[in-house]
């Protein structure tokens, strides 16, 4: 009895691991599909139906590039003759306010637009009318705000048309006075729904609104005396009928570029190029689009190993209930009732699956925002409504087929005289060959994750041990950018009646607010890797060699404090900064000089200006531990011009300082930004050691889904070989007993069911080997990580996995070894 009790809590114990696995499935291909299917459509909230909506870029010698400038697109709009719409913006944090006695300020963002932004994107207007191109053009003083706005501010969109407001980025700005010429609904928020605008006004306003008050046109329409502006390094959208095929598209976008002036046209650049369907960022949106398909064919295939391993436990425990089928045969029940009954069951088993992967899609939800991250423009497409869309009929088809794909089979096995009837002695050749089929395949896809969260986890360890070229040593660093809302970092001002502030004299100040807090402190400052490939890059020469470098500034107590090698020559001195004195890394003194050495004292020519090299420092990732070494030429902090008081920078702080002390550092240093620098701000304020964990925070969560999904492809694997060799050694019992009546040995009998699964686990693993170079490409492709795919975390994880499918095949081999031929002959 006891022996009979502890197989069923351990049958009990499998089918419901099975069905967990199995829902988790399910939640997976679904969120898989959802998300792919969001990744594709391309939607733009509030826009109009029966268009396509695409990435407008153009195409230079080393690839595709999305980032464009509002004077090209000013420029192209009127060249599409109509067919097409192009347009871009960019979003600005500004206090609303109606002119009229005692109105109220409303904070809201607005889109600085270019181009014909608003026809571009087909809305239609609830009242009044749309930005128009030549709004853009004329800089006309007009604005156009959301439903919503304009109750709040006119009482109704009927009554906003034709008032005028005020509108600032900072309070106590006198912003420009805008007169409000349509309002459209609410549904429209701008092309990114993370951050929804409410308001749109032509980019010309863009610096009135920071008080900077004198007249501004675009390029393409200049004013004697006027200042040219332009924002840049955004994307561009562009509609077309879907009536437009590609081809005419890319004909179109061919003639608009050959008839676009020369000075627009950048040498490298070598015509327009498109992307369906929009993206803020399109590169990133096909790169997850290829990802999120490898991960739905991996969740497909999961999910169909895990139905058949419902199915098998469900048919196992059908034949070792078949005494029981049979007596209530003999007591009157009819295969209809049979039937209907599995019916029943099945069907409260679905509802059980539907609620568990419901729940399971919503924390894959969760884990894939904690994965892209919130402030991902990619996120921006991946909202909770547009997945809710795709799930809300994903999940109960896909439910559908898995339980029409488990159930039917076994309703129809349910009418054969093995299961309800006299059992045979052996199976059937069709029987054991699915059967060895779904163990190869299941122990093959459990390798094939294996050996990728290994890869993972190895790549991950490398990139959190790897050498930087410096963070040596233990150091408090300190980040300050621009404050968001910012309109000056926006605009390209080609003359400036600001004075800009000397880095040297905000530097100072840092250092005494720093010395308030902790007396002994030495500040330091100069370049820090960051985890995106940083693009700018200028080139440098040395006689007739040349080479791409970028530009970075430091000052002398940086090289000590950031932790970095000087391989030849020396520093900056401490008491006069000297304007011509750079150092260089060694990749650039080889590619210039030819070796570390003689590169001391050469001069190099950087945009018309020669400096002589001091020193030569060790290579600095400064792209981050996943990227090359970069090429730096580092100026003097204290000589020349510094865009630090503007855009900010990164202050390195001596002795490291305690957690405890930090809130109280930040203070101090806001405060004294506050004062001298009030478009400045603390971003963070972090150890060398949690520098580096950010750095690599891409890599370690990547090796944590590989490694989560890797544990699910074992759970299936595993189960799955447990459960069928339960069933392979149910069915073969009456054959195992007249075996052991003959004399063949418990010994013999446990090596044959041992030796049997470890020989499909070896195959499974053997045909992951032969795929190992192309699973190393396309992890290459997922992580970015050049893999050997026959290397030391290849062989143990595949050890590791066959070590497990023993332990798992163990314990059954050996019960079924050691029953007593008698025992087995009477119950069958």
């Amino acid at each position: 009895m006891g022996g009979g009790a502890a197989m069923r809590n351990t049958a009990t114990w499998m089918q419901g691991l099975a069905y967990a696995l199995l829902a988790l499935a399910i939640a997976a291909a679904a969120l898989a599909f959802a998300t792919l299917r969001v990744l594709d459509s391309g939607a733009i909230p509030g826009a109009a139906s029966g268009y396509r909506y695409y990435t407008l870029g153009v195409m230079r010698s080393t690839g595709p590039s999305f980032a464009m400038g509002s004077i090209v697109i000013a420029q192209l709009d009127p060249l599409f003759l109509r067919t097409v719409a192009a347009g871009m913006a960019t979003d600005q944090k500004a206090s609303l306010r109606a002119v009229a006695a005692g109105a109220t300020t409303v904070t809201a963002r607005v889109d600085m637009v270019t181009g014909d932004y608003m026809r571009a994107l087909h809305v239609s207007p609830l009242a009044g009318r749309l930005l128009q191109a030549s709004d853009v053009a004329d800089c006309a003083p007009v604005v156009v705000l959301s439903a919503s706005l304009a109750q709040q501010l006119f009482g109704s969109p009927a009554q906003a048309v034709g008032r005028s407001l005020r509108m600032a980025a900072d309070a106590g700005v006198n912003g420009p006075l805008l007169r409000v010429v349509g309002v459209v609904p609410d549904t429209f928020k701008g092309l990114d729904v993370q951050r929804p605008a409410r308001a749109w006004a032509p980019v010309p306003q863009l610096p009135a609104l920071s008080g900077v008050h004198f007249p501004m046109c675009t390029a393409s329409k200049p004013h004697d005396g006027a200042i040219a502006f332009s924002i840049f390094g955004l994307p561009a959208v562009l509609s077309a009928p879907a009536s437009v095929s590609l081809a005419q598209l890319d004909t179109l976008l061919a003639n608009a570029w050959q008839r676009l002036p020369a000075s627009a046209r950048g040498k490298d650049q070598l015509g327009l190029v498109v992307s369906a369907p929009f993206s803020l960022s399109p590169q990133a949106r096909l790169q997850a689009a290829h990802r999120t398909t490898l991960y739905l064919a991996l969740a497909i295939a999961a999910l169909v190993l895990a139905t058949i391993n419902v199915f098998t436990l469900r048919w196992l425990a059908l034949v070792r209930r078949r005494h029981v089928l049979q007596l209530e045969r003999v007591l009157g029940a009819t295969r209809a009732y049979l039937r209907r009954r599995y019916v029943l069951r099945t069907g409260a088993l679905a509802l059980a699956l539907l609620l568990a992967s419901t729940v399971l899609s919503a924390l894959g939800y969760w884990a894939l925002h904690a994965l892209v991250g919130h402030d991902s423009v990619l996120w921006a497409s991946l909202s909770l409504p547009a997945l809710a869309g795709e799930l809300v009929w994903a999940l109960p088809l896909l439910l559908l087929i898995v339980v029409l794909a488990e159930a039917l089979p076994l309703l129809v096995l349910l009418q054969r005289e093995r299961i309800d009837g006299g059992s045979r002695v052996a199976l059937s050749r069709a029987d054991r060959g699915i059967g060895i089929g779904v163990l190869v395949a299941e122990v093959l896809l459990a390798a094939v994750m294996s050996c990728a969260a290994a890869w993972a986890l190895h790549y991950a360890w490398q990139q959190r041990h790897a050498d930087l070229g410096m963070l040596r040593a233990s150091v408090t660093i300190v980040s300050i950018t621009r404050k968001p809302g910012d309109a000056s970092g926006m605009v390209v001002l080609t003359k400036s009646s600001a004075k800009i502030p000397a880095q040297v004299l905000l530097f100072d100040v840092l250092q005494r607010a720093t010395c308030a807090v902790v007396p002994d402190a030495h500040l330091a400052i100069g370049p820090l890797p960051v985890r995106a490939t940083l693009s700018t890059s200028n080139s440098v020469t040395a006689g007739t060699r040349a080479t791409s470098v970028m530009s970075v500034a430091a000052n002398p107590a940086w090289r000590s404090a950031a932790g970095v090698r000087l391989l030849a020559g020396r520093n900056f001195t401490a008491r006069r900064p000297d304007s011509q004195a750079v150092l260089i890394d060694a990749h650039t003194a080889r590619a210039l000089f030819g070796h570390v050495r003689t590169a001391i004292g050469g001069v190099i020519d950087q945009d018309g200006s020669t400096s002589h090299v001091i020193g030569v420092i060790a290579p600095l990732y400064l792209h981050g531990p996943s990227h090359d070494a970069a090429q730096v030429v580092i100026g003097d902090f204290r000589a020349g011009q510094s865009f630090f008081p503007l855009i900010g920078g990164t202050v390195f702080f001596r002795p490291a300082l305690a957690d405890a002390r930090t809130a109280q550092l930040r203070a101090a240093l806001d405060a004294a930004l506050q004062r001298q620098a009030p478009t400045l701000q603390v971003t963070r304020i972090e150890s060398s050691q949690q520098v580096l964990a950010r750095l690599t925070r891409t890599q370690t969560r990547q090796a944590q889904v590989f490694l989560a999904i890797a544990l699910f492809a074992w759970a299936i694997a595993l189960s799955g070989v447990a459960a069928h060799l339960r069933l392979y050694l149910a069915m073969r019992r009456r054959l195992a007993a007249i075996r052991s009546a003959l004399g063949a040995g418990p010994r013999r009998l446990y090596g044959e069911v041992l030796g049997g699964t470890l020989a499909l686990a070896g195959a499974g693993i053997a045909l992951s080997l032969l795929a190992a170079p192309w699973l190393a490409q396309q992890f290459a492709f997922l992580s970015g990580a050049q893999v050997a795919p026959f290397g030391a975390a290849t062989w143990i994880a595949l050890a590791v996995l066959l070590l497990a499918v023993f332990l798992v095949a163990h314990f059954p081999a050996r019960r079924a070894a050691r029953a007593e031929p008698a025992a087995s002959l009477h119950e069958l």
